[in-house]
């Protein structure tokens, strides 16, 4: 294994000392686009636990007190990273971070996970072996298998295998697929693994390989907006909304601005978009996407959501509410998100989406649509929601390939359904699509 760059290394370790401090990190573009940086920082934040766990066991083999040096102990889990997970030489380690206590080292190189898991309970066990909080454990195993729970887990933490990334590509440019270059790529019908594969659910989204994706970054048609690198996911709940041309319709809680603009996209900029975002900062974030998109449908407002500024209700024929939740559908892109789920943030996730989802009813026309998504797991954050609305609407029927929804007292709710790691490769999704009724 080659010892990397130290500056490289120094940068890591800074990310990592925030993250145990508790500040929330923002990469900086050049970071993101350093692959070594990228990785190690996101790669130690998704095994969090499991370093903690083995770095500390370790220590108090060792006698050594409660490492208080945020940076020190940022080091600890990165030495342990790399000699546990990559197999690196310990004169590489020595070479890339000065350490206090050098002796950790031959510890982690002989470290037994089996040993140090004895006398755990199934789930703390289940917890530091695939690196998930046991908030989250405990949440998932009253609504699904055990197998299917770590089934879930497991697609969640493997990053590394996920071989393809899903775009949305502009009707005109689609219509001539067969003869497009991007870059030195060009789709060949001979080959048996084309550069473009349609997928089997969505017909405007096309999966790529990875290894295409900074190519495809650099070609002039993702830098014109003719092609846009949408998750499925994403992709599904417009799909699920079923935008037509000429509709008014409300995207409740817009930013980044990807499902806006694939609407956009979709429509061929015939529909009329309200897109809101409560934060400035994003909302000018968001427009500046829609320029390098040119679209030109979209009203962007800076507002919150619950309380539209608006002369009257009841006058969108389609709303679309994608609402801020606890993220436990993303790990896989987000593993930062595992570490703050807890009662209390799901507590305020569910206060704020209960007031979104009344006012989304209150939006629509009668007989308009509500598409309600959230890129979580939790019941609570799901199904548990539309219990307070189903006496305003009637379900709607929602693609056959979504799995059923959880089971809420012996029944699943009708309209709604979910993408899940280990079966759709996409993130975690609640879906429910409904029409409003009169009252």
């Amino acid at each position: 294994m080659v010892a990397i760059k130290e500056n490289s290394t120094n940068i890591v370790l800074s990310y990592l000392k925030k993250f145990l401090e508790g500040r929330i990190n923002n990469l900086s573009q050049s970071d993101r686009k350093n692959p070594k940086i990228y990785h190690y920082y996101i790669e130690i934040v998704r095994n969090w636990n499991k370093l903690n766990f083995i770095v500390n066991k370790t220590l108090r083999s060792l006698k050594i007190n409660d490492v208080e040096d945020k940076l020190e102990f940022a080091k600890y889990l990165f030495s342990a990273y790399r000699i546990i997970w990559e197999n690196a030489l310990l004169e590489d380690i020595n070479i890339e971070i000065p350490l206090k206590n050098t002796q950790i080292l031959s510890r982690f190189k002989t470290f037994s996970m089996d040993k140090a898991l004895d006398g755990k309970s199934k789930d703390e066990r289940l917890s530091i072996q695939e690196a998930i909080p046991t908030f989250v454990i405990k949440h998932l195993s009253n609504v699904m298998s055990i197998k299917f729970l770590k089934d879930n887990i497991k697609a969640m933490n493997r990053i590394g295998e996920k071989k393809d990334f899903t775009v949305y590509m502009n009707k005109t440019i689609e219509k001539i697929l067969n003869l497009c270059v991007i870059g030195n790529l060009q789709k060949n019908i001979n080959l048996k693994e084309p550069l473009f594969r349609k997928d089997p659910n969505i017909s405007f989204i096309y999966h790529i390989p990875s290894k295409y994706k900074s190519e495809i970054i650099n070609s002039d048609l993702y830098k014109t907006g003719d092609l846009i690198i949408q998750d499925k996911a994403s992709a599904t709940v417009v799909y699920v909304l079923s935008p037509q041309p000429n509709e008014l319709i409300c995207d409740m809680c817009a930013a980044p601005g990807m499902k806006t603009s694939l609407i956009s996209h979709y429509t061929e900029n015939k529909t009329k978009i309200i897109a809101g975002e409560f934060l400035l900062n994003r909302a000018y974030q968001m427009k500046d996407l829609m320029n390098r998109q040119n679209i030109s449908n979209s009203y962007i407002i800076n507002m919150d959501s619950i309380k539209l500024p608006l002369r009257f209700e009841n006058i969108f024929d389609k709303v679309l509410l994608d609402a801020p939740c606890t993220g436990s559908g993303t790990f896989l892109t987000n593993p930062e998100l595992k570490w703050r789920q807890n009662e209390k943030f799901l507590s305020q996730n569910l206060i704020l989406q209960k007031k979104l989802l009344k006012s989304a009813v209150d939006l629509l026309k009668t007989d308009g649509i509500l598409v309600y998504s959230t890129c979580s797991l939790y019941p609570e954050e799901g199904e548990l929601q539309i219990l307070d609305i189903v006496d305003k609407v009637e379900p709607m029927e929602l693609p056959k390939w979504l799995s059923p929804s959880y089971e809420i007292e012996g029944k699943t709710l009708q309209g709604t359904g979910r993408l899940f790691p280990s079966v759709h490769k996409a993130k975690g999704f609640f879906i429910g699509k409904f029409k409003k009724t009169k009252r």
